[in-house]
């Protein structure tokens, strides 16, 4: 609706410039002086020379004898002798009385003047309509990027967040935008994604539960047989049978570490993930920060120029972590400023919410560890333990404290 609007004013406002400028082009055509009444003019001053109170006044006009003097004038912005009539493209007209010459009429030529006040008012008019104009396109072109370009970079910036595995934060939509129930849609994938994986790692944990819950149970019975065989070698007199005691505990022994192995693969941790870190300009921890933080909670913040050793994709991961944690449980602005200290680029990033206990504070990076605050909030407790992992893999690590208020992540990312 809006954009028809705009449309219509920014047509009528060319119509209306055309029309008003064809009327005054119109009005301009039409000043030319009146030759019947200059004739009427002239003949009735010819009859009443000498009583200037009978010369009529409705032209501008002077009246000047053979000598070139002023005999009578209707107003000052009339010539007052030949040569300026002249130049004024006045016209000049014989003044006969009883077949006398008696002098000259100068009549004050008014075209040129009008034409030059028409044509003013023509540009005044162009210059007003182009003025409305500009701002109608200009608002027009603002309304073009609120309703259309930028909910397009929204949705850009949403499907590379899920791309990225952000499943957690939803696309606000509006309906009634051009892209309402596009986002709509995005928004109804996001969801199922997360429940998809939601189902996933709770099967995965299931399946991981589940084989470490048998490793652990198959471990008692293979300590019993291993006690049985190492019992029964003693007392076998019989050398095969004592071998044969020998080969189920050395199975026994073979299958202790089969089991110990799929315990440790079924707890594995975080480092099965691999980490690459380089040399990279600190830009691209700038970087990082701002694509972490799609909200711009932080706003404005500045990185000291060095050369950090990261791995780009794991650092951006850490900031994504910790910038989700601070929207979900703190939900305030953001406080990120940074400096060189010790070897280090050190990066504080804090928010303004209720922040944790001093107890939760110390087991924020171990694994599945959660803060109180998260009662009623999606999360599986390996942000800030895969934030510390990747940092460390750096050179790096971050550190964790309570602020009044907030919580507050100090980044050390090692630089070279």
């Amino acid at each position: 609706m809006r954009k028809k609007i705009f449309i219509v004013l920014i047509v009528l406002t060319f119509l209306t410039e055309g029309i008003i400028s064809l009327y005054f082009l119109r009005k301009s055509r039409e000043v030319e002086q009146d030759t019947v009444a200059v004739n009427d003019c002239l003949k009735t001053i010819e009859e009443n020379f000498g009583h200037a109170e009978k010369y009529p006044s409705d032209l501008s006009y002077a009246v000047i004898d053979p000598d070139g003097a002023v005999l009578f004038r209707t107003d000052e912005e009339t010539a007052s002798s030949i040569n300026e009539a002249v130049k004024n493209n006045d016209t000049i007209l014989d003044l006969t009385v009883d077949g006398t010459s008696m002098g000259k009429v100068l009549f004050h030529n008014e075209t040129r003047e009008r034409i030059e006040k028409w044509q003013k008012s023509i540009a005044l008019t162009v210059l007003a309509a182009t003025l409305v104009q500009a701002v109608l396109v200009v608002g027009y072109a603002l309304y073009l990027r609120k309703t259309i370009v930028k909910p397009f970079e929204e949705l850009s910036g949403f499907a590379q967040r899920v791309a990225g595995g952000d499943l957690d934060v939803p696309l606000d939509r509006d309906k009634k935008n051009i892209f309402g129930s596009f986002t709509e849609a995005f928004d109804l994938m996001r969801s199922e994604l997360r429940k998809s994986r939601a189902a996933e790692k709770e099967a995965y944990d299931a399946k991981k539960d589940m084989v470490a819950q048998l490793s652990h149970d198959i471990k008692t019975p293979v300590a019993s047989i291993k006690s049985a065989s190492e019992f029964g070698y003693e007392l076998a007199k019989d050398e095969k049978v004592k071998e044969r005691f020998n080969l189920i505990n050395f199975k026994a022994d073979e299958l202790t570490v089969l089991v110990d192995n799929l315990f440790v693969e079924s707890v594995k941790d975080a480092s099965e993930i691999k980490v690459s870190p380089r040399e990279n300009d600190s830009s691209t921890v700038r970087e990082a920060i701002l694509h972490a933080d799609f909200q711009d909670r932080a706003g404005e913040f500045t990185i000291p120029e060095c050369t950090v050793f990261t791995d780009k994709l794991r650092l951006q991961q850490a900031f994504d972590n910790v910038f989700i944690n601070s929207y979900k449980y703190a939900d305030t602005k953001i406080d990120v400023h940074a400096v060189i200290e010790d070897g280090y680029l050190k990066v504080y990033v804090r928010d303004f919410g209720p922040g944790v206990t001093d107890e939760e504070v110390a087991v924020l990076k171990e694994k599945y560890r959660r803060g109180k605050n998260s009662e009623g909030k999606e999360g599986a407790g390996i942000g800030l333990y895969l934030t510390s992992y990747f940092l460390k893999e750096m050179d790096g690590d971050i550190l964790i404290t309570n602020e009044d208020p907030g919580l507050k992540v100090l980044f050390l990312i090692r630089t070279v």
